[in-house]
């Protein structure tokens, strides 16, 4: 079972259980499932956890600005969602999992601080998705110094 199917079984079992956040955070990643549906690509080349984790820098982004604003209670509310998308997403990496890819990429190919985006695209594409890459950056600034 695909996280698509997943999602749409989910779905189901929340609405019977009448959980009503849980039954709207998964409308929403359905939502933008289809819209990548008809996107044009073909169906075996979409990656539906690429699009849950869109959603999920939608609803960080919100959330730090209900931070901004001091709404607390917005701010729960969106903690509440982020818990459920996490589900569907895979395991995030460790810090020190991400130090030790950091420490390898930056320690084999000799980066400088100059050379901060390609080292930056290297650890991503090494991590595969398992890391966030506001942590990662930050970890590879304190590594090169920046």
């Amino acid at each position: 079972m695909d996280l698509n199917e997943k999602i749409k079984e989910d779905l189901k079992s929340s609405m019977k259980a009448q959980d009503k956040m849980r039954t709207s955070v998964l409308r929403m990643m359905l939502a933008d499932i289809k819209i990548a549906e008809t996107s044009g690509k073909p169906r075996d080349q979409i990656d539906y956890a690429a699009v849950v984790q869109g959603y999920q820098k939608k609803l960080k982004k919100t959330r730090e600005e209900y931070e901004r604003l001091s709404l607390p209670e917005k701010t729960r509310e969106i903690d509440n969602e982020l818990a459920i998308v996490e589900e569907y997403l895979p395991k995030q990496l460790s810090d020190e999992d991400m130090q030790k890819i950091v420490n390898e990429v930056v320690d084999e190919n000799n980066f400088t601080g100059k050379e901060f985006g390609v080292a930056m695209k290297l650890i991503m594409n090494k991590c595969g998705g398992t890391a966030d890459g506001k942590r990662v950056q930050t970890i590879l600034k304190q590594k090169l110094g920046c």
